[in-house]
């Protein structure tokens, strides 16, 4: 009985002490959402974005939120046409068919050309908006984004390899 009674109070510090320090934990940020449907990253200031370390004049920003409403439309049309296929590649996947999911992939690459397009469109359209020296600091940025796309296709098609080959778990 007094074992057990010992091994009450024991859990009983142990919840309280834990409970004590969640609750002086910091409170996390919420993450910021971007309800367009394009990445915070891409055009956005979201964290790595092309935008990144460039602080806009009202100028730059009004003409950035014309940029971004020229293309919102045809964006979104062309996502919600590309959304079904994507779920279809992404079931495939999910339930290990990677031929099934390849089809669709390749069956999807003119949209997905269309998308990369606008977003190339976009893009130049944005940097038109900046000032020459925001142009040089996104510019630079843009550069970093790609290198860090193409090191991520890079890893990725490593990674599958490896997995083929039996070498990574």
């Amino acid at each position: 009985m007094r074992k057990s009674r010992v091994i009450a109070v024991v859990v009983a510090s142990l919840v309280s002490s834990a409970s004590i320090a969640m609750a002086q934990a910091p409170a996390q940020a919420p993450q910021a959402v971007r309800h367009d449907g394009r990445g915070a990253a891409w055009g956005g200031r979201g964290q790595g974005g092309a935008l990144r370390g460039i602080t806009l004049s009202a100028a730059e920003k009004a003409s950035l939120k014309s940029v971004h409403k020229k293309y919102a439309a045809e964006s979104k049309s062309l996502r919600q046409s590309l959304k079904p296929a994507m779920e279809e590649a992404r079931a495939a996947r999910q339930k290990g068919d990677t031929a099934a999911a390849k089809a669709v992939w390749a069956r999807n690459s003119e949209g997905r050309d269309k998308m990369k397009a606008l977003r190339d469109g976009e893009q130049a359209d944005i940097r038109a908006a900046l000032t020459p020296e925001h142009q040089k600091a996104f510019d630079a940025n843009v550069a970093k984004l790609k290198e860090r796309r193409a090191e991520f296709a890079k890893g990725r098609k490593g990674k599958h390899k490896d997995r083929r080959a039996g070498t990574n778990g």
